[in-house]
This record gives structure tokens, C-alpha cells and sequence, in this order.
């Protein structure tokens, strides 16, 4: 199957599915109401902003077919929407998220899928070849950074010591506890990706660095100027800018 079949036909799946979930949302059926109630998710976030997202992604991704850029993002989109999903149903101790992890497994397929079909069209091939370098260099930073981002994932998933302190110290809600390591996840795979296909790295990156700059800010706002200010919130800004500037921009 060539590349562009195989994009158009998750391209198909996704959107179908996104439809569904749509449908589904937006007019309050029971499957998702059930799933809400479970969940302990209020029932007027159906509609918005989870029936919105739905639709907004569908049309992201016919868009995509036009305009490969906007596809890349519903489908990146859907990653995130679908990590958020899978943290509902661990904060209940769900271990088995069924839908979500299928979901999540076919937003997965449909971003690199779409990435790779999208680096490939001149509009967006256009910005990668004047921006972006042909493959990372130097390399091995952005597997130390990868690296870095699994040990932190491993560490999230049943927060150790310092890192359950420094969510509480930040404020962050224990509702978002159980998706933190999902982020930590999807970023190892991003960066992964990007030694291979560097605008999907690029942008995972960025994304890091504007992570790390919401971390810093958060720090800062509960006066948390100690070490977890310093150790895990500004030396991996620092490090997610360098490897942002130095690895894949020209």
C-alpha cells in the first residue's frame, strides 16, 4: 500500500470515528453519559468541551487532505485528547480504558501516518526544508532528552517522593496526576520520531519547551523557588530549548 493510500485510509477511520464520537456527544447518548457518569466527568462537559473537540477534529482532519498542516494538528490533537482520556479513567483506578486506548492507538497511527504523508507536500515540505534540518544534528541530544523524558514518565506513573511533592507544591489537581506520565510518553515517542522525520521532533520540542515554561511560571507562582524550580523545571527548559535550536532548527 503506498503512502498515500495508507494515510487516506486512517485518514477515513479517524474521521468516521470522530464523527461517531460527535454524534454521540453532542446529543447526549447513553454510551457516553454512562461513560461520563462512571468517570465522574460532569455531563455538560459532553457537549463542550468533549462533543466540540470531536467535530472540531473531524473537520481538522477532511481538512487535512488540502492542507496536510492543519491535519497534522487535529490528529496531534486527538493524541492529547485521548492521553486526557485515558488519565480519567486511571484517576478512578481503571486499568482498562478500552475506547480510549483504542483511540488513542488510532490517533497515534493517523499523527505519524499524517506527518509523514503531510512532510511530503509542498506546502508544508516548503517550511521544513527552510526551517527544520534534514535529519537532527547533532543527534544525541535528542536522545538524551528522550531518555530523560521515559525515566520521568516511569517515575510518574506511581509518583516517586519529590515528584508527588512538587505536584502539590505547584498545586497541580490529583485529578491530572494520571496523565502526566502519558504526556512524558507521547513526547519520548515524538522525539523518537523526529530522528527520523525531524518536523515531527521540532515539534515536540516546542511543545516541551512551552511545557517547561508553564512548569517555571507554575513554580513561581506558589513561590516554589528551591530545588524543584531550579532541577526539574529550569534545567529542562534549558535543555528542551537547546535541543529545540541546536538539533533541528537550520
Amino acid at each position: 500500500m503506498t503512502m498515500t493510500a495508507t494515510y487516506l485510509s486512517l485518514t477515513l477511520i479517524a474521521s468516521i470515528a470522530a464523527l461517531g464520537g460527535a454524534v454521540l456527544n453532542l446529543t447526549g447518548h447513553r454510551i457516553p453519559v454512562t461513560e461520563a457518569q462512571r468517570l465522574s466527568v460532569p455531563l455538560e462537559w459532553l457537549r463542550f468541551p468533549i462533543g466540540v473537540s470531536y467535530a472540531l477534529g473531524f473537520l481538522g482532519l477532511l481538512a487535512g487532505v488540502a492542507v496536510p498542516a492543519i491535519g497534522v494538528v487535529a490528529a496531534a490533537g486527538f493524541v492529547a485528547f485521548f492521553l486526557l482520556a485515558i488519565g480519567a479513567h486511571l484517576r478512578v483506578g481503571d486499568r482498562s480504558p478500552g475506547r480510549a486506548g483504542a483511540g488513542l492507538a488510532l490517533a497515534a497511527a493517523t499523527l505519524v501516518v499524517t506527518g509523514l504523508w503531510a512532510a511530503r507536500q509542498d506546502d508544508l515540505g516548503g517550511v521544513v526544508a527552510a526551517y527544520v534540518n534534514d535529519l537532527p544534528d547533532p543527534w544525541w541530544p535528542v536522545v538524551l532528552l528522550a531518555v530523560i523524558q521515559v525515566g520521568d514518565a516511569v517515575m510518574c506513573f506511581k509518583p516517586v517522593g519529590f515528584i508527588a511533592t512538587c505536584f502539590t507544591d505547584v498545586g497541580l489537581p490529583r485529578a491530572l496526576w494520571p496523565v502526566m506520565p502519558w504526556v512524558k510518553v507521547a513526547a519520548t515517542a515524538g522525539l523518537v520520531a523526529g530522528l527520523w522525520v525531524p518536523y515531527v521532533g521540532a515539534l515536540t520540542s516546542a511543545a516541551l519547551v512551552a511545557y517547561f515554561v508553564c512548569a517555571v511560571s507554575a513554580h513561581i507562582r506558589a513561590r516554589d523557588i528551591g530545588r524543584n524550580l531550579v532541577l526539574n523545571a529550569t534545567l529542562s527548559l534549558i535543555l528542551c530549548v537547546a535541543v529545540f535550536v541546536l538539533c533541528f532548527l537550520r
